[in-house]
């Protein structure tokens, strides 16, 4: 990764965050994409300090002209981009008849045209370049569970829009997968089981019996980041503690 560019949406906290650091420590410019400006800045500046040059940019997902201001300024700073991770994304853990018409929207607002938005900003620099592009979705696409209707229905969303990006690009050299998370402790977890009951019931589901942290999601794209993945295409790959399947 020394001297690559990678930009990581959502990666102001949480997995996000853990994603760019790896990559950081692996000698890559992380570009953090997010639109908590606090965290975000934080995030580059202590990347900057400790490994490679970071930058921030703020940008809210659901905004395709956001995504294509956010490209303006990695080329301005670092002139390329090697690997593009699609992170950012909300989740709300509610039924079929607690979610409003206004949440169905915003999450898929967010989630999946948030992804195709990031996707479509950075497509014809990787026509040019041969690179990777990762998205981290989640096994509730294939599950069902862990979220809403809107949450599932969004990230399969993730997973069609994947596979046709990977036939695409595929052709040109460029690495196209998805990491699907399922049980992993951040923010969005801790609102989804607030207490310890329910985080004990959890555990039970997962035979090595640990919530998964972020640097496990973070280990698995720096991977999916690298030259030694170069056959893995076009694949959705669980990290959930054998809990699926």
């Amino acid at each position: 990764m020394q001297g690559k560019v990678a930009v990581v949406t959502g990666s102001a906290k949480g997995i996000g965050r853990a994603i760019a650091e790896k990559f950081a420590k692996a000698g890559a410019h992380a570009v953090i994409v997010d639109f908590d400006q606090a965290a975000g800045e934080q995030t580059a500046a202590e990347l900057s300090e400790q490994y490679a040059k970071a930058i921030f940019v703020k940008a809210d997902v659901s905004k395709p002209e956001d995504l294509q201001q956010v490209r303006k300024e990695v080329f301005a700073a670092f002139g390329r981009v090697d690997v593009l991770v699609v992170n950012a994304g909300i989740s709300y853990r509610h039924s079929m008849e607690e979610i409003s018409i206004e949440e169905w929207q915003r999450v898929l607002h967010i989630n999946l045209d948030g992804s195709f938005y990031t996707v479509k900003a950075f497509y014809d620099d990787f026509t040019e370049n041969q690179g990777k592009i990762i998205f981290v979705t989640s096994g509730s696409a294939i599950t069902g569970t862990g979220g809403g209707a809107h949450y599932a229905s969004s990230k399969a969303g993730q997973h069609g829009l994947m596979r046709t990006i990977s036939k695409e690009l595929g052709p040109k050299g460029v690495n196209v997968n998805a990491i699907a998370p399922r049980v992993i402790q951040t923010e969005i977890l801790d609102h989804l089981y607030p207490d310890e009951a329910s985080r004990s019931e959890l555990l039970k589901k997962i035979p090595i019996s640990r919530i998964g942290q972020p640097e496990d999601i973070a280990n698995l794209a720096l991977f999916l980041a690298s030259p030694e993945s170069a056959y893995i295409h076009g694949q959705i790959i669980l990290a959930d503690g054998g809990r699926t399947y």
